[in-house]
């Protein structure tokens, strides 16, 4: 939307006298990223600190020792054998666990930043092809199809998180940055999670030079709204 007004103002038009087109879209997208990053940052700070100090310090003494005896390892069939709930602790040894926490809201992070960039690029590029918001919808339903598609494919799983088709959403790029969170909590081998990033940030690099080329032609394109084939073509150019 930003980069539509910015053409219809034609402020894109003075910009890019100074600034290569290239680097104007990355400093739109990376700012933007940075924004979204910095806000989630501070909500994982804020959580952590919750987890380490506020919640230990309003437990119970007793339902404290069961936690701190589950996070060391002991027997939780012989807690539960003494009328322990083993449900209700192990879910607060979860909660009180702040490398844990921490681990996800790190990945989080990278997932999100990740998956903002790959979209946002495909975004710039609608935007410097079009002349409005209505213009764009045509162009803007594939890009938006694959992200409904992972919220879907979330609901499963929490049935079965190693399923084939959860498994491999979790490593597509255009899905992975909302399955593969929806997976990690479950415990899966480190190697996923880390081929599932190199994919992310390596679809975002190609994806950049894609709307790279389609954003340099575009913002001085006005007055019809391109087609595929079209887009195609500035590709090519």
């Amino acid at each position: 939307q930003s980069i539509i007004e910015e053409k219809s103002s034609r402020i894109l038009e003075v910009l890019v006298s100074s600034v290569r087109p290239f680097d104007m879209m990355m400093g739109k997208i990376l700012g933007v990223a940075a924004v979204a990053a910095t806000q989630i940052a501070i909500w994982g700070v804020l959580i952590v600190a919750i987890s380490a100090l506020l919640i230990p310090a309003i437990m119970p003494d007793d339902i404290l020792a069961s936690v701190e005896a589950v996070k060391g390892g002991a027997d939780v069939m012989a807690m539960a054998s003494n009328g322990v709930d083993i449900e209700m602790v192990t879910a607060m040894a979860s909660i009180t666990n702040t490398g844990y926490i921490a681990e996800i809201i790190a990945l989080l992070l990278i997932f999100m930043v990740g998956g903002f960039l790959l979209y946002a690029a495909m975004y710039a590029a609608v935007g410097a092809s079009v002349d409005s918001a209505q213009d764009a919808q045509q162009l803007t339903t594939p890009i938006t199809i694959p992200i409904i598609l992972a919220f879907l494919i979330l609901t499963m799983v929490m049935n079965d998180p190693n399923s084939p088709l959860v498994v491999w959403c979790s490593m597509i790029p255009f899905t992975s940055p909302i399955v593969m969170m929806g997976r990690i909590p479950s415990g899966i081998p480190t190697w996923e999670i880390v081929l599932s990033i190199v994919l992310l940030y390596a679809t975002f690099i190609v994806m950049v030079w894609l709307a790279g080329k389609i954003y340099r032609v575009g913002i001085f394109m006005h007055g019809k709204k391109p087609t595929f084939k079209e887009l195609y073509k500035w590709i090519k150019y």
